[in-house]
């Protein structure tokens, strides 16, 4: 009696990186420093998230996407 074959391959999924601790949107990286037109954009927004009645993490995460989207 012969046995099938049994090979197989496993599978993978490709890694992604994580966020590092502390970061509240992908691709931000609180242990670097902002540039000058990401902290603009980031106390424009912070102005705005507080004007529109945002608080806490919410204001937070508005202000961290906007710094994120300058260039």
């Amino acid at each position: 009696m012969s046995r099938s074959n049994l090979s197989f391959r496993p599978v993978t999924t490709p890694v992604r990186p994580a966020n590092p601790p502390g970061a509240l949107v992908p691709g931000q990286r609180p242990d670097l420093a902002l540039n000058s037109a990401q902290f603009a954009a980031a106390r424009a927004a912070r102005a705005n998230g507080t004007a529109q009645g945002m608080t806490g993490r919410a204001l937070e995460v508005f202000v961290a996407r906007a710094a994120m989207n300058a260039k």
